[in-house]
């Protein structure tokens, strides 16, 4: 069937990887997060975006999110210390991917004590969440780490992140498994994600939706 939506629960894969050319890919991106945000309150869900590609200007990266600090979501409301979640050097990507590591520490501690004491553990606890918007390369191993983690183990404290990687589309010539390979190399989270949506075709208007082994 052609031109039918495509839908992920957050929930059920954990992390999210989007792969395409730049133009089409934060506008597919700009799309998530708008629906995100427009069905979820911001007591129920904030936003961090660590944008820290060394590969695209600061002032580029600045300039494409900048949308991102009109929206609640993206205020700090869990004693971070910033005035909006928006990270575009390592030192913020640093910051920020600290607190979200510490979080999820903090989550599976308490989860394998009340495993211990022989009590039932509710993943994520019904929220609130946060969606960790990854744009390409964090740029150092310590931050690429920390990103794969988040996005491998994240949901288990209501931790979702969606990874972006800039490629060229899927085409016959590209095919979705090479599509893939590049994603994963240009944002190396992007292996870790639960699901993939890769732009297709001549003009990268078509989405495949991959499940990712171990997602």
């Amino acid at each position: 069937l052609r031109a039918v939506p495509v839908t992920v629960s957050l929930l059920e894969a954990g992390s999210l990887g989007l792969a395409g050319p730049r133009p089409r890919l934060t506008g597919l991106a700009r799309a998530v997060l708008a629906q995100l945000t427009a069905l979820h309150a911001p007591d129920r869900l904030d936003l961090v975006l660590v944008s820290a590609d060394r590969a695209r200007p600061v002032e580029t990266r600045t300039a494409e999110w900048s949308w991102l600090g009109w929206l609640p979501h993206v205020r700090p409301a869990r004693g971070q210390d910033c005035r909006l979640l928006l990270a575009h050097d390592p030192e913020q990507a640093a910051a920020r991917t600290g607190e979200l590591l510490r979080r999820l520490d903090e989550t599976l501690h308490e989860q394998a004590a009340r495993r211990a004491a022989g009590g039932s553990v509710d993943e994520a606890a019904g929220g609130p969440y946060t969606v960790v918007v990854l744009d390409g390369d964090p740029g150092t191993p310590e931050l690429r780490e920390a990103a794969e983690r988040l996005a491998a183990q994240g949901a288990a404290a209501g931790i979702h992140v969606l990874c972006l990687a800039e490629t060229p589309p899927a085409s016959p010539t590209s095919p979705l498994t090479a599509t893939f390979e590049t994603a994963a190399g240009q944002n190396p989270a992007f292996r870790s994600c639960g699901a993939a949506a890769l732009l297709t075709g001549d003009v990268a208007t078509s989405l495949r939706l991959l499940r990712v082994a171990g997602g």
